[in-house]
């Protein structure tokens, strides 16, 4: 008859197996540094559109899957060549490269750098100009709810100033003050609604088009 020690030391071995792969490293790392200092550092192609954002500012950590023991560097600054490394990883956990950056004479190839950096500055501002239209369309939504709102207060209204017989009552003085309100508030709401949906349609416009 097994015993409950035995029982228990296998219970505790098959559990010890099950969670060994979850704490098992699934990834290991390039150490990357330049200089000098503050390149970019794009991955996977050796002529990345360098109008884009990196995907890393040095230095950087790029995470590799346990799968794969090379990775496609390529490194970006202005005023210094560019450089593409296939770099083979050791089959340590973390791998360190360091890459002395080759100073650039040539104008021409120095005034596309420049061209390049100009072009992701646009294309930032315009990815900030599409963030920041979504303030005056949530302004539209919000307003045109509160259109939507006292326009069917102000229709309640109009039906109880019809349906009143004795219009020399308080009561009916009341409902067509109510109405008037109501309706001046729509009004105004549904003037909001417009103007911030045309300011958010053109601000984000002139964010897509500078995001290109």
């Amino acid at each position: 008859m097994i015993s409950k020690n035995l029982i228990s030391v296998i219970l505790f071995l098959f559990l010890g197996l099950c969670f060994a792969d979850e704490d098992a490293p699934r990834e290991h790392y390039l150490h990357v540094s330049t200089n000098p200092s503050g390149a970019d550092l794009y991955t996977g192609t050796a002529h990345p559109d360098f109008s884009k954002n990196p995907d890393y500012s040095i230095p950087a950590v790029i995470p590799v899957p346990l799968d794969k023991d090379q990775v496609l560097i390529t490194l970006f600054r202005p005023d210094f060549k560019d450089t593409s490394i296939n770099v083979t990883l050791s089959p340590k956990d973390t791998s360190f490269l360091i890459v002395a950056l080759t100073p650039a004479f040539d104008e021409t190839f120095l005034e596309e750098q420049q061209a390049d950096l100009r072009h992701r500055s646009r294309r930032s501002f315009g990815h900030r100009l599409m963030a920041a239209s979504l303030v005056p369309l949530a302004v539209s939504a919000i307003a045109a709810g509160v259109t939507a709102y006292e326009i069917g207060k102000a229709n309640d209204c109009k039906k109880d100033i019809e349906n009143t017989v004795i219009t020399t009552g308080e009561s009916f003085k009341q409902s067509k003050k109510d109405f008037k309100e109501y309706r001046d508030n729509a009004k105004t709401a549904k003037k909001t609604t417009f103007v911030s949906l045309g300011a958010g349609a053109i601000i984000l416009s002139v964010g897509l088009f500078l995001s290109f």
